[in-house]
C-alpha cells in the first residue's frame, strides 16, 4: 500500500510552501547516520516521509505523516501495524532494504493534533505541533543523534550565528524544472541558516523555526519529517522536524539566484512528552510485541492461504489477470462479460500482481461459461476516465475438459489397475491353495509310507530268527528259531 501524505499548500514570506519532500541540488548521502525513511504498507520500501534516529528505538518524524489527512489524533494515516522505518542512510532500492526494515510498535503525537489544511478558510492546524515520535520493535543499525538542541542553542541558531544541515528522502530536482520521484537515496544540503520570521497561525514562537537554504539549493516535494541538524563539538544536535518548504521549482529550472525555505517544528519543547511516553511504552512493550508477533503469524497464514487459493484457481482455469499494461493499485479494476451482448461488470479485482514498484496488474477468480468473452474495465475513482483491455477468450472450459479427460483417464487406469491386482490376487490365491493341497497330499503320502515302513519293520522284526546256546553239563547245543527255547534239561548259556 502506498503511503499518502496530506497535501499542504500555504503562503509565507511571499514564497509558496508545500509539504516538504526532498532536496533539489543536494548531494547523495547513502550510508549517512541519523536519517531514515518512513512508510506505511507491506510492499517494497518507498519513502512517504523521512525521519531521524533520535535515540535507540526512537525515530522522530512529522505528525502529518502518521495522522490521517483531515483527521485528528490518534487517527492513523494507514494500518498502524504496517508502519515501518528503514535502516539509517540505506538505499531503499537495495536488495536488503525490505529485509532490514523495522516495524513501528507505537507512535505518539500531541493528543489534540489536527491534520487539517484549508488555507483558503484560514484553517492551518496541520502545521501546529507537527511532530511525532515512533517507538520501534528493535534498535536500528548505526548511531543515533547526540541529543536535541536546547532552547538556547535553537535561539542562537535562529539569530543566524550557526549553520545547519538537512538529510532527507523524497523527490529530487531534475533538468528543465522537472521534479522526479526519489531514487531510493537520501540527500544532503548543508549551509542552512535560521531566521526570526514567524507565521501568525503558529501559536507558540518557540515551537517553530523558519530556515533558509543556500542559493541554488532547496527542499523539494516528499521530505516531510526530515531532520534539521546542527554540528556542535563532536556531536550532532537535532534542531527540529521539517514539515513544509518551498522554492524548488525555480531552482530546478536552473535559477540558482534564488534559494529554498523550510518550516520546522522545534524539538526541545516536546522532550518531556517523549520521556513520559517512552516510560509508558516500556510498560506496554511486551503486549505490543506479542500483538506484533501474532500479526506476523496471521499475515504469513493469510499469504499461504491466498497463494493456495490462487494456485487452485489457476489449476481450474478460473484465474484471470490483466496482462497487457501496467497500472496503479489506486484505480478501479473490474472484470466484465458480454454474455447478453452488452458488457457488464461481473467481478471486482481481488488483488494485484506487482511486476515492480510502478507496474501492477489486477486479478480475480471467475468461472465463465463456455466461449464467454471477457475483458477488464479500468477506471479512476473520480469517474473522469475509463479504459478497457482487449477481449479475453475464456479458458476455463478448456481447462475443465482437460481435468475431466484426465479424471476419466485416471479412473480408467485405476479400474485397470484394480482388475489387474484382483486377477493377480486370485492367481496367487489359487496357487497358494494348490500348493497347500500338494503339501497336504505329500504329507499324507509321507505319513502313509512311514506307517507302512514301520509295519514292515515290525513284521520283519517279528519273523526274524535268533540263536541261543544251551548247555547241559559239558554238553552244548545251539538252537535257532523265531523264539528259540532250550531243550528239556538244557539251560541258556549266559
Amino acid at each position: 500500500m502506498k503511503f499518502k501524505v496530506a497535501v499542504l499548500v500555504f503562503v509565507f514570506l511571499a514564497v509558496p510552501l508545500t509539504p516538504a519532500n526532498s532536496i533539489v541540488n543536494g548531494s547523495s548521502a547513502v550510508g549517512s547516520s541519523f536519517v531514515v525513511a518512513f512508510w506505511n504498507g507491506d510492499g517494497a520500501p518507498q519513502a512517504g516521509c523521512t525521519g531521524a534516529y533520535l535515540r535507540p528505538r526512537v525515530v522522530v518524524t512529522a505528525a502529518h505523516c502518521v495522522i490521517k489527512g483531515g483527521g485528528r489524533a490518534p487517527e492513523p494515516s494507514g494500518p498502524p501495524d504496517q508502519f515501518y522505518v528503514s535502516q539509517p542512510g540505506i538505499d531503499l532500492k537495495s536488495p536488503d532494504a525490505k529485509q532490514k526494515r523495522v516495524r513501528v510498535l507505537k507512535f505518539w503525537t500531541e493528543p489534540d493534533y489536527f491534520n487539517r489544511w484549508e488555507p483558503e478558510k484560514n484553517l492551518k492546524e496541520t502545521q501546529v505541533n507537527d511532530v511525532a515520535f515512533l517507538f520501534l520493535e528493535k534498535e536500528l543499525e548505526g548511531v543515533t543523534l547526540t541529543r536535541p538542541a536546547s532552547r538556547e542553542e535553537v535561539e542562537d541558531f535562529r539569530l543566524g550565528n550557526q549553520s545547519a544541515f538537512h538529510l532527507g528522502y523524497g523527490m529530487i530536482g531534475g533538468p528543465s524544472g522537472v521534479i522526479t520521484a526519489n531514487d531510493g537515496k537520501p540527500y544532503l544540503v548543508e549551509g542552512i541558516t535560521g531566521s526570526q520570521e514567524h507565521p501568525n497561525h503558529i501559536p507558540l514562537r518557540e515551537r517553530h523555526l523558519q530556515v533558509n537554504y543556500p542559493y541554488g539549493k532547496s527542499i523539494g516535494p516528499g521530505d516531510s519529517g526530515s531532520p534539521l541538524m546542527l554540528k556542535k563539538d563532536n556531536g550532532v544536535l537535532y534542531l527540529g522536524t521539517i514539515y513544509a518548504g518551498g522554492g524548488w521549482n525555480d531552482i530546478a529550472k536552473g535559477n540558482l539566484s534564488t534559494r529554498g525555505v523550510a518550516s520546522v517544528t522545534v524539538l526541545w519543547p516536546f522532550i518531556a512528552n517523549l520521556e513520559k511516553e517512552w516510560s509508558t511504552f516500556l510498560v506496554e512493550e511486551s503486549q505490543l510485541l506479542e500483538l506484533a508477533a501474532l500479526k506476523r503469524q496471521a499475515e504469513t497464514k493469510a499469504a499461504l492461504e491466498l497463494d493456495l487459493r490462487m494456485n487452485t484457481a489457476k489449476d481450474l482455469g478460473q484465474f484471470y489477470s490483466e496482462q497487457t499494461s501496467c497500472h496503479s493499485k489506486s484505480i478501479i479494476a473490474q472484470l466484465q462479460t458480454n454474455k447478453s451482448g452488452v458488457w457488464v461488470d461481473v467481478k471486482n479485482a481481488e488483488g494485484w500482481i506487482s511486476k515492480n514498484d510502478n507496474c501492477h496488474q489486477p486479478w480475480t477468480i471467475y468461472r465463465p461459461e463456455k466461449s464467454e468473452y471477457l475483458r477488464w474495465r479500468l477506471a479512476d475513482r473520480s469517474g473522469t476516465w475509463e479504459v478497457f483491455s482487449p477481449p479475453i477468450v475464456e479458458t476455463t472450459s478448456v481447462r475443465e475438459s482437460e481435468i475431466a479427460s484426465n479424471q476419466l483417464k485416471a479412473e480408467k487406469a485405476a479400474a485397470e489397475l484394480k482388475a489387474k491386482q484382483e486377477a493377480e490376487a486370485a492367481e496367487a490365491k489359487a496357487a497358494a491353495e494348490l500348493k497347500a493341497k500338494e503339501e497336504a497330499e505329500a504329507k499324507a503320502a509321507a505319513e502313509l509310507k512311514a506307517k507302512q515302513e514301520a509295519e514292515a519293520a515290525a513284521k520283519l522284526a517279528a519273523n526274524k530268527k535268533t540263536s541261543i546256546t544251551c548247555i547241559k553239563g559239558k554238553l552244548t547245543k545251539k538252537v535257532s528259531a523265531v523264539k528259540p527255547k532250550c531243550p528239556t534239561g538244557y539251560k541258556v548259556k549266559k
